[in-house]
């Protein structure tokens, strides 16, 4: 019987000893950091200004049948015809625009609305 309990001994021992070496299981990559969400790519409307609602903050450019609507803020640059570094309250309804602004979410966000390019006379 004492044979017994010495093997039922050792065995316990062993097996405790085997389960001290392994540590927790991690899953592989957790420690990595999680990926940066990729940046918006700047994109270019251009049409004729159909609105501008500066309290909410938002212009409706459209062109032809197709209309988008842009968010404005602080950061939102403008220029004009005439000022290269104009206001909101420059820019008029019929004005035709240029708008770079980027889509996040769904959300068009205006970086810089002015005129659009005018091609170089050639002579």
């Amino acid at each position: 019987m004492s044979r017994h309990l010495l093997r039922a001994a050792t065995v316990m021992g062993i097996t405790a000893l085997a389960l001290s070496f392994t540590g927790p299981v991690r899953a592989q990559g957790t420690n990595a950091p999680a990926p940066k969400p990729e940046k918006a790519k700047r994109q270019v409307f251009t049409g004729l200004i159909e609105s501008i609602d500066a309290k909410a903050g938002s212009v409706i450019v459209k062109k032809g049948t197709e209309s988008k609507t842009f968010k404005v803020g602080d950061k939102t640059k403008y220029s004009t015809t005439d000022k290269k570094d104009a206001a909101l309250a420059d820019i008029k309804v019929g004005d035709k625009v240029k708008v770079a602004y980027t889509d996040e979410s769904g959300v068009l966000t205006a970086h810089r609305i002015g005129p659009p390019d005018v091609p170089k006379k050639t002579e």
